[in-house]
């Protein structure tokens, strides 16, 4: 599958095309411990370290390395001259009750266009495990990034994060349910809040992304089953600031200390790389009932005026990351449409504001991309689902739970891998949805 990013940036179109769509010639059907596209689910934990590249610039890194507390290690950058770095600061994270810890380094005085090596090293100085990473240049004019959300190690497949790293995103964002703490074997019980912290390492033991040779930045947020369980809010799960505490623990998100990345209220976060700028909200730290008609029923009132402030002063592009869905209002799925009275107000809000936004969400368990009229904030603008990247699908569900604002969506394990720029005004993006073997379920392109 070739993305030619050159050729597509010079179309400069107006408006969404379809284009063909990448038919798999299998059942889209799970069975005998396959998914949809026919690849046996994998679910092994690992005792070898996990590790992930958080919040990055052109000059300073942070990783989160999950490993047994026994094992003991040091952590240096090198690059392939043998320059050394040493970390600037370590932290390191532990539960009474687990075997597991995190231990988290941040590494400065790194350069841009330079292949760097992680090595963590025995007690004699021998390389015990090595990734290889690079810096991220915030000053792009074009970014790559994939979009990722419902990652049940249940149904993990190791070839769609192959496939994904394959494609040499900028960043990857992950949108939500990242770890299911309601589902799989776990020694305590769902509401006891040591099974958040239990989960959450069963994830990163067995996640393929976690032990990808290549190391790619990932800036992530939650939605309900990393936040606790299954469509809770905080009128049914009162443990919301050890949640959040396990969510910061298990990414490696410091505040401020990266460029261009700093925390919003809650778990919420901002990325700004040029003239793209990523808001990753927060919708369990104050939501509600699902019927809630209350004015901050969805993502409380301070969240709201921190992304009202963030898109007013920030003269690019931005996008509203969400793990529900913003606008369809599907009968099974939670939205925050749902929510009138913050989706309303919200709304009239964003459109007084002379700056254009796009919205991705996850959750549902199928991919789409939704074309939002321009009558709703006087410009036309999109919402693109990516759901799941390994989790239960349900083939001819989007056929099913159908709106009008749909313009083309697939039931299959996949991901969204996005291209875009932003010039003279305008931001333009082709889209694709991508599963492993390497097939594209469908692909456009989109201008705001």
């Amino acid at each position: 599958m070739g993305f030619l990013r050159r050729d597509f940036l010079k179309l400069g179109l107006t408006q969404a095309i379809v284009s063909a769509v990448g038919v798999p010639a299998f059942a889209a059907t799970e069975q005998d411990g396959r998914s949809a596209d026919g690849l046996p689910f994998q679910t092994a934990q690992r005792l070898s370290p996990s590790i992930l590249q958080g919040a990055t610039d052109a000059t300073r890194t942070q990783f989160s390395i999950l490993h047994l507390s026994k094992q003991q290690f040091n952590t240096v950058v090198r690059n392939s001259a043998g320059q050394i770095w040493q970390p600037e600061k370590i932290e390191i994270l532990q539960q009474p009750f687990s075997e597991f810890q995190i231990t988290k380094v941040y590494f400065a005085g790194l350069n841009l266009g330079e292949l760097f090596f992680l090595d963590l090293l025995g007690a004699k100085d021998e390389v015990i495990e090595r990734r290889e990473f690079g810096m991220l240049d915030l000053n792009k004019s074009t970014l790559r990034y994939a979009l990722c959300s419902c990652m049940d190690e249940g149904r993990h497949e190791p070839k769609i994060w192959q496939n994904l790293v394959g494609q040499n995103p900028d960043v990857i964002f992950f949108i939500g349910d990242s770890t299911y703490c309601d589902k799989g074997e776990c020694e305590f019980p769902d509401g006891d809040t040591r099974r958040l912290w239990s989960r959450y390492v069963q994830a990163r033991r067995t996640l393929e992304i976690y032990y990808s040779k290549r190391l790619i930045p990932i800036f992530a947020t939650w939605d309900d089953h990393d936040f606790g369980s299954d469509d809770v809010n905080t009128t049914n799960w009162h443990h919301v600031a050890e949640s959040q505490a396990n969510f910061r623990a298990f990414f490696a998100q410091a505040d401020n200390y990266t460029e261009g990345y700093f925390h919003g209220p809650g778990i919420s976060s901002v990325l700004r790389a040029g003239q793209h700028q990523f808001l990753l909200m927060d919708d369990r730290s104050w939501r509600l009932e699902k019927t809630s008609s209350a004015r901050y029923a969805h993502w409380g009132q301070q969240q709201e005026e921190w992304a009202l402030e963030m898109i007013a002063g920030f003269e690019g592009t931005t996008w509203i990351m969400n793990g529900s869905q913003i606008f369809p209002e599907m009968v099974y799925k939670e939205s925050m449409s749902k929510h009138r009275g913050q989706f309303n107000g919200f709304m009239g809000a964003l459109k007084r504001i002379p700056r254009k936004v796009i919205f991705a969400s996850g959750d549902v368990h199928f991919s789409e991309i939704s074309k939002i009229e321009s009558a709703m904030l006087g410009y036309q603008t999109y919402e693109v689902t990516s759901s799941a990247v390994h989790s239960k699908c349900f083939p001819g569900l989007d056929k099913i739970s159908k709106h009008p604002r749909r313009m083309m969506s697939t039931t299959m394990p996949n991901y969204i891998l996005v291209d875009s720029i932003h010039q003279a005004g305008t931001f333009t993006a082709n889209v694709y949805s991508c599963s492993a073997r390497n097939v594209v379920n469908f692909s456009c392109q989109l201008s705001v």
